[in-house]
């Protein structure tokens, strides 16, 4: 895997890039290919190997590196709105690690900038470009990745993930709604991750809930077992299925054999003589 490549970007990665942020870097590096530079590491491994909470931390991490010019991640294309995605439900996130040359590395105050792919200290041998510093970002087609929203990057000159659109207040209420109206609410954190991917994919967040409403009432009475999570609901976009409209209150008329007939009088001329009651 890549070892070297590892080493070389710790020198590389300079003092300021620390904590969470370094290990999450360091980790994708010793994962990839020496060659291509690639890694197809899973967020949850991820976080596990960097000793991070959960994959929404890590994910977090890899917007702070973009928004200091160590872009990770490989995009696969743009959303409605123009913006550039790297997850999206049913196709995970992937990673590859950036050129040394040209990514502005951060220094201590007062030092001069140090040139990139160069180490600093002789340790490890790490004294070396790593194989394949030089090629080119993303000059791979990204293979099949797990759900995330967006931020912008251009490679070495990302720019910061605040630029990004983000969950208006208005949006936040409705999926306090959606929360409240789905039939089986559950893990709340997963919950707003997917539908959140949902909205910033383009989604409308009323749909969202009107769906969730419709999905309520084709389970009613089913058993709870077998009622899907909210979760797991968004990220199959469900969403999407055709459920049963909405009742209107008014009795379903349905079609009769025989057709229209005119009304006759009765044959018996004994009901006409039955007392009222």
């Amino acid at each position: 895997m890549g070892y070297h490549l590892r080493r070389q970007l710790r020198e590389a990665l300079g003092p300021n890039i620390t904590g969470l942020q370094r290990a999450v870097a360091l980790e994708i590096a010793d994962d990839a290919n020496e060659d291509t530079r690639r890694s197809w590491v899973a967020l949850e491994d991820l976080a596990r190997w960097a000793g991070a909470k959960d994959a929404v931390v890590v994910r977090n991490a890899l917007k702070r590196l973009a928004a200091a010019g160590w872009e990770f991640r490989v995009p696969i294309g743009k959303g409605k709105d123009g913006r550039i995605l790297y997850a999206v439900p049913g196709v995970r996130m992937t990673f590859v690690v950036p050129p040394f040359e040209g990514v502005a590395t951060a220094t201590s105050k007062g030092e001069p900038p140090l040139p990139q792919g160069v180490a600093t200290a002789h340790s490890e041998g790490a004294t070396a470009h790593s194989e394949g510093a030089t090629a080119t970002p993303f000059s791979s087609g990204p293979s099949a990745p797990q759900g995330e929203e967006t931020s912008t990057q251009g490679g070495a000159t990302a720019t910061p993930s605040s630029a990004a659109r983000q969950i208006t207040a208005d949006e936040k209420k409705e999926f306090g709604n959606f929360w409240a109206l789905y039939p089986k609410s559950k893990d709340y954190d997963k919950t707003l991750e997917a539908w959140t991917a949902a909205v910033l994919g383009g989604t409308d967040p009323q749909k969202l809930t009107t769906a969730a409403v419709a999905y309520a009432r084709e389970v009613a009475g089913k058993e709870f077992q077998y009622v899907k999570h909210s979760a797991n609901w968004l990220r199959e976009r469900r969403y999407e299925d055709k459920y049963e409209p909405e009742p209107t209150g008014r009795p379903q008329l349905r079609a009769v054999s025989g057709g229209w007939q005119p009304f006759r009088n009765p044959e018996n001329q004994d009901v006409y003589d039955e007392p009222l009651i």
